[in-house]
């Protein structure tokens, strides 16, 4: 499951790292990503009933076929193959791409969601979970490093690069599902050792087939998923605008050279994977409250963008190294910590069409997101942009950590 969020992520950076290099404009960044994500949204609420009707490793498997035919819509575009043919039609790839790409985006977390919580303990899971989400970070990082490199000599050499990979993960998906019995979702009992029932269970603890296959049921009667929810939307909106613009803003902004600024990405997404390791690590400890710590990132998040972001001219090496490294520990550091605790209190047998219902509304943000970042951008700069960003992600930690105390 960590390679398969791992392709999904090069994919993905495939697009982002290489906007300068491929002549696409803040503005078209941002329509390509709202639709990415907006595509991902509503495969994400659909993921439920892909994973009753497939199983959740196979949904994982026809999630990264998708990758793959998005990277090769990517390499024969690259390739000049339609130009040889006589259609003049470059960049025709980027939007079937896109929608591709979102296809994979969407399913592929609640898909390892579900398959992990059949086979985690419950103390277990925040790492468990967090080892998971780290594929984020090392396909962030293999692809901004990769990438740019690969392209200098082959416009299309990454775009192979990442349909190969793809393909071998995906059959490692199939090998793995032709091994292991399909889950019972609608009639896997919830026992107090594997999961907290919400509100919307019955008093049995029995996920029965009226709860639907969306898990909109549990999010509505749910008050501390609600609170998660919107939680998920405010952080990921500045995780994928960090990762979607922060390329863009070093080579225009800080007047990095695109290598030099990939690196500094890539410094960001290795943060990030340590990150993910040690706040899973740290939620597993007695007497650590899941909701304070993602508050405690929250403002993590808003410590380290404002003054990053508001310092005049290009940052010395020392600045960016400290507080891109801070950002990439919370604004990418949160992700498993927060699946765990969906999974938790959504139960095993919910739990990844729960997941699915919460990543409908963060994807759904995550569409809206980039398109309002880029139309901010244009009319007040990016680094106005970024500070208003990473102040509303310190206020949501805020507002998550008043909410724990209140409850407790």
């Amino acid at each position: 499951m960590t390679a398969v969020q791992a392709m999904v992520a090069m994919g993905t950076f495939a697009l982002s790292v290489l906007a300068p290099q491929l002549g696409v404009e803040v503005q078209a960044l941002g329509w390509l990503g709202s639709v990415l994500f907006g595509v991902g949204a509503l495969s994400s609420l659909a993921a439920g009933w892909s994973i009753r009707r497939f199983g959740d490793l196979q949904l994982a498997g026809l999630c990264m076929l998708a990758v793959l035919l998005a990277m090769l819509c990517l390499a024969v575009d690259a390739m000049g193959l339609t130009r040889l043919i006589g259609l003049n039609v470059t960049g025709w790839s980027l939007w079937p791409a896109v929608v591709l790409l979102g296809l994979a985006f969407g399913p592929e977390t609640p898909a390892s969601v579900s398959a992990l919580a059949r086979v985690t303990p419950l103390a277990q899971r925040p790492w468990v979970f967090s080892m998971r989400q780290t594929g984020n970070q090392i396909g962030a990082v293999i692809g901004s490093i990769s990438l740019p490199l690969l392209f200098l000599h082959d416009a299309a050499a990454p775009f192979w690069l990442v349909a190969a990979l793809s393909s071998c993960v995906g059959l490692w998906c199939v090998r793995l599902a032709a091994k292991t019995p399909a889950p019972a979702m609608a009639t896997m009992p919830l026992t107090t050792a594997t999961a907290v029932p919400t509100a919307s269970l019955p008093a049995n603890g029995t996920a029965s087939p009226r709860h639907g296959a969306t898990g909109l049921r549990e999010l509505a009667n749910s008050r501390p998923l609600q609170r998660l929810t919107v939680a998920i939307v405010v952080f990921m909106a500045a995780q994928v605008c960090l990762n979607f613009f922060a390329m863009s803003h070093a080579v225009r902004h800080w007047q990095l050279p695109p290598t030099t600024a990939a690196a500094w990405v890539a410094w960001m997404q290795g943060a990030g994977l340590i990150g993910r390791l040690l706040w899973g690590y740290v939620a597993q400890r007695p007497g650590v409250a899941t909701g304070r710590l993602l508050g405690g990132l929250g403002l993590l998040m808003g410590a380290a963008g404002l003054p990053l972001f508001l310092w005049p001219g290009t940052p010395p090496t020392v600045v960016l190294a400290s507080l891109l490294g801070v950002l990439g520990l919370s604004a990418s550091g949160w992700n498993g910590v927060m699946m765990a605790e969906i999974a938790r209190i959504a139960g095993a047998a919910r739990a990844g069409a729960v997941a699915g219902a919460v990543l409908m509304f963060g994807y759904s943000g995550l569409a809206l997101a980039p398109l309002c970042f880029a139309a901010m951008g244009s009319a007040i700069g990016t680094s106005a942009t970024f500070v208003a960003l990473t102040a509303a992600a310190g206020a949501m930690g805020l507002y998550l950590l008043l909410s724990v105390r209140r409850d407790r």
